[in-house]
């Protein structure tokens, strides 16, 4: 091997040892009220994520909310700043257009509605298949985003319901966070990249040896 021949092969045994990851079955995120400023306002609710074969399930209470529909989001940043609107745009990592939950074209973090009723805490309960706790499109890290008014779903006709769903304010924000790791995948994790490691030393020895 020349010099750079053996620097090319070693940056890319690096690139696939920073590949191992940890799985991740359960995250949350604790809502608060946005306001202007660094900070947000008070804790208002919080939401649980529980990975699945195919996709995530939400479970959560949020309180303080008016009666009837409220967009419901998943946010590219997990920055709550500014009255929640340093949280970006919704998740949306193959540039498509706004949508139902159950479109076939949607951002990543279209979640539709969730409803308050007339009395009472707003409770959240459902499944998406887009979402997920892991690999190169997890949501940990992003923003959960409750909006002032009903998402329209992308059918109002207009730039904003495109984009948007035509929402209204952020009324409140929290950082989808990591609750649990898997032991297991940790484990095994930790193992091959132990192993990995190992052999990625005695490879170096060898071609520089040369």
């Amino acid at each position: 091997f020349c010099f750079r021949m053996k620097t090319v092969f070693i940056s890319a045994l690096l690139s696939i040892a920073a590949a191992q990851n940890v799985q991740f079955p359960r995250g949350r995120a604790i809502l608060f009220k946005s306001r202007p400023g660094e900070f947000p306002g008070e804790q208002i609710g919080v939401v649980d994520f529980y990975q699945e074969n195919a996709g995530v399930r939400l479970n959560g209470t949020i309180n303080g909310l008016t009666a009837g529909l409220h967009g419901f989001h998943v946010h590219d940043k997990g920055d709550l700043s500014n009255g929640c609107l340093a949280a970006g745009g919704h998740y949306n990592p193959f540039n498509k257009n706004h949508g139902a939950q159950n479109a076939s074209i949607r951002h990543h973090g279209d979640l539709g509605n969730i409803e308050t009723p007339s009395t009472g805490a707003t409770q959240v309960q459902m499944r998406d298949s887009y979402l997920t706790l892991n690999g190169p499109m997890s949501i940990i890290g992003r923003a959960l985003v409750v909006h002032e008014k009903a998402d329209d779903l992308g059918l109002g006709g207009t730039e904003a319901s495109r984009t948007t769903g035509d929402a209204g304010a952020r009324f409140a924000c929290g950082v989808i966070a990591v609750m649990e790791e898997d032991p297991t995948a940790r484990d095994n994790s930790s193992f091959s990249l132990l192993s990995f490691s190992s052999s990625l030393f005695l490879a170096i020895v060898y071609l520089f040896s040369q």
